[in-house]
């Protein structure tokens, strides 16, 4: 019996993939949740990492589409966008948090949050999507900036589909 050329994936990366994709869910609905409860409304640099978040969980189910019909072409690059979603949303948690430790450079309405609210996607959305805080007024979670817990989990989750790229690369082509 010859050996398969395709050596088997384990499901590990598919359940690993959906994990990010649960987390991106949970991560987005605390936002919304603390925006709904504490009255913080979000800012143009919140609205951005929301949307890494979002590019994060887009990227991780097609990963995991990818890896269950063995479509190499697919999971590498929805790994591949999905860990640039994070390296992007990690750029805009870190200005978050340097405009916070630096309060003299924000300016009170941000010409950004304007054009982000003229989005089209933000209309969609408008209760996720829609800037209206200013970027200096930051709640805390647990005594650490909201940003900087957004940049860890961009971080983390960017990791998690970072260890799948491996794998992705040993799938098959076409079944």
């Amino acid at each position: 019996m010859m050996p398969s050329r395709n050596p088997p994936i384990s499901p590990l990366f598919i359940v690993l993939n959906l994990l990010v994709a649960l987390a991106c869910v949970a991560i987005l609905g605390g936002a919304v949740w603390v925006q709904q409860s504490q009255g913080a409304l979000p800012c143009a640099l919140c609205v951005l990492q929301r949307m890494a978040y979002l590019g994060l969980l887009a990227f991780s189910l097609l990963a995991a589409l990818g890896f269950t019909l063995r479509l190499r072409w697919l999971a590498r690059a929805a790994l591949w966008l999905g860990l640039l979603a994070a390296l992007v949303g990690i750029g805009f948690a870190a200005k978050h948090v340097w405009l916070y430790y630096h309060p003299e450079q924000t300016c009170g309405l941000d010409p950004l949050a304007v054009r982000i609210n003229h989005w089209r996607v933000t209309a969609l959305a408008p209760w996720l999507l829609r800037a209206d805080g200013l970027c200096s007024l930051i709640p805390f979670l647990f005594g650490v900036p909201l940003p900087m817990l957004s940049g860890i989990g961009l971080a983390g989750l960017g990791a998690l589909l970072g260890i799948s790229l491996p794998a992705a690369a040993r799938l098959g082509g076409r079944r």
